[in-house]
C-alpha cells in the first residue's frame, strides 16, 4: 500500500465501496423512524378519539340502564340541552338495615374551543336507617372531551320510548370516531 504523501488527499475505491452502502443503510433507517413517528401521531389521535367515544357511551349507558325517568332536549348544540336520568329505590339488607337512595343525573354538552365536553352532574340523597336524615351528595365532572355535537344525536328508537339511542362522535386532529349506543332503561314511568 502506498501511504499518502502530504499533498495527496481522497478516498480509495475500497473505502468508497464500504462507506456508500453504510450511509445508504443509515438513511433508510432514519427514514423509517421518521415515517413511524408521523404514523404514531395519527394513531395517537385516533386512539384518543376512540377513548372519548367509549367513555361517553359507557358512562351514559351505565346510568341509563338504571333510569326510571328519562328526559332530554332535541338540539344537542343548544346550550340548554341536557339528558336527565333519575332513579330511586329502597331496600333492607340481611341485617335488617333500611336504605333509600334517590339519584338525579344530568348530562350536558359544554362548548370548548369549537368542540364540546360531556359533563355529568349527579345529585344523590341516601338515607340509611329509618327516621334518619338523608345524606346529600352533589358532584359534577367532565366525562368526555373533543365531541362534535353537530354530528351527535339522542333520541328514542321507536315511539314506545323503551330504547334510547345515543350517537357519540369525537374528532381529534383529523381523526373522527363514531359509535351508537342503544340504552334500555330498567323502567320508565
Amino acid at each position: 500500500m502506498k501511504w499518502f504523501k502530504g499533498r495527496e488527499k481522497g478516498f480509495t475505491l475500497v473505502e468508497l465501496l464500504v462507506a456508500i452502502p453504510i450511509i445508504g443503510l443509515l438513511g433508510v433507517a432514519m427514514g423509517a423512524v421518521l415515517i413511524q413517528l408521523l404514523h404514531s401521531n395519527s394513531i395517537s389521535h385516533r386512539m384518543l378519539a376512540v377513548r372519548q367515544v367509549q367513555v361517553a357511551g359507557d358512562r351514559v349507558s351505565q346510568d341509563g340502564v338504571q333510569a326510571q325517568s328519562v328526559t332530554f332536549g332535541e338540539d344537542l348544540t343548544d346550550p340548554a340541552w341536557s339528558l336527565n336520568l333519575g332513579w330511586s329505590g329502597d331496600w333492607t339488607d340481611e341485617d335488617g338495615n333500611y336504605t333509600n337512595r334517590a339519584v338525579q343525573v344530568t348530562y350536558t354538552l359544554v362548548a370548548d374551543n369549537g368542540m364540546y365536553d360531556l359533563q355529568r352532574h349527579e345529585e344523590r340523597d341516601v338515607t340509611v336507617g329509618v327516621g334518619t336524615e338523608p345524606v346529600h351528595t352533589d358532584i359534577t365532572n367532565t366525562v368526555s372531551e373533543h365531541l362534535d355535537a353537530s354530528q351527535m344525536s339522542c333520541q328514542w328508537q321507536n315511539s314506545d320510548n323503551l330504547t334510547l339511542v345515543l350517537k357519540v362522535v369525537s374528532v381529534v386532529g383529523t381523526k373522527t370516531e363514531e359509535r351508537t349506543y342503544n340504552i334500555s332503561p330498567r323502567s320508565l314511568g
